[in-house]
C-alpha cells in the first residue's frame, strides 16, 4: 500500500513537504495492523515498509513531539476512529433529541452496529487490550469508550427513572449491549464458517441490527413477568 501523495523524486536530506504523505490513510493502515497482530506484534518499521514510506520521513512527518513510540501512534489511531464514531453519535442525538427515551436508544444501537461493521479493527484493538490493566485500557476506558456510551446511559438512566426499564446495574446493561452488537462483526471468519454469512454485508448488518433491539429491549422492558421456573 503506498499512501505517499507525491512520488516525486526528492533531494537527499531532510524531508521538505510533511503532506507527502496521507497521515489519515497511515493512521488507519497502523489500526489494521494493531488489530491483526496485537500491540506486541508492530512495530513502527513495519507500518513503514507498508505504506511504502522510510522510518525517518515517518518520524518526521509526525513530528517528535507528536510520535515518540509505538503507543503514540496506537494513541493517535484510535482517537482518529473513536472521535469519528463519538461525533456521529453526537449528531444523532442532536436530530432524535425530541423523540421518545426508548426510540433513541433504538436508534442508537442501529448506528452502534451500523459503526461496527464500518470500523471492525476498532473493535478488535478494544477487545484485545479489555482484558488486561494497563495504561492504553484505562485510556481507551476514560477518553474513547465513555464519551460514547455516554448518551446512551443518560438515555437508560431517565427511563429507569420512568420505570419504564428495568433497574438492572447500568455495567451490565452496557456491556450487555454492546457485547451483543461488537462480537458478531469480531467472529467474523467464525460466523462465515459456522453460518455462511458475511457479516458485512447491508444486508447481515441490517438483520444483526433488527435482531440486537429485538433481544435487547424484549428483555429490558417491564412488563408482566413470569414466574422463574424451578426444579423439583
Amino acid at each position: 500500500m503506498d499512501i505517499r501523495m507525491d512520488k516525486k523524486k526528492r533531494p537527499v536530506g531532510r524531508p521538505s513537504d510533511k503532506k507527502s504523505i496521507d497521515k489519515v490513510a497511515l493512521l488507519r493502515l497502523a489500526l489494521k495492523n494493531f488489530a491483526e497482530r496485537g500491540f506486541g506484534g508492530v512495530t513502527l518499521k513495519h507500518i513503514a515498509v507498508q505504506s511504502d514510506v522510510a522510518v525517518s520521513l515517518l518520524n518526521y512527518h509526525f513530528g517528535t513531539k507528536e510520535i515518540t513510540s509505538k503507543e503514540d501512534i496506537w494513541r493517535q489511531a484510535m482517537q482518529l476512529v473513536g472521535s469519528e464514531i463519538q461525533q456521529e453519535l453526537d449528531d444523532l442525538f442532536k436530530v432524535i433529541a425530541g423523540l421518545d427515551g426508548l426510540e433513541k436508544l433504538r436508534l442508537f444501537n442501529r448506528k452502534i452496529v451500523i459503526n461496527s461493521a464500518k470500523n471492525p479493527e476498532f473493535q478488535q484493538v478494544i477487545v484485545q487490550e479489555m482484558f488486561s490493566k494497563s495504561n492504553r485500557s484505562s485510556w481507551l476506558t476514560n477518553e474513547l469508550l465513555k464519551p460514547i456510551y455516554k448518551n446512551m446511559e443518560e438515555t437508560i438512566e431517565a427511563e429507569k427513572a420512568k420505570g419504564r426499564i428495568r433497574n438492572i446495574p447500568q455495567a451490565n446493561i452496557t456491556s450487555f449491549i454492546i457485547g451483543s452488537i461488537t462480537m458478531f462483526f469480531s467472529r467474523s471468519y467464525q460466523m462465515e464458517q459456522a453460518y455462511g454469512i458475511d457479516v458485512f454485508s447491508q444486508e447481515a448488518v441490517e438483520a444483526h441490527a433488527d435482531a440486537i433491539n429485538e433481544l435487547i429491549f424484549n428483555g429490558l422492558l417491564v412488563t408482566m413477568r413470569s414466574p422463574k421456573a424451578t426444579i423439583d
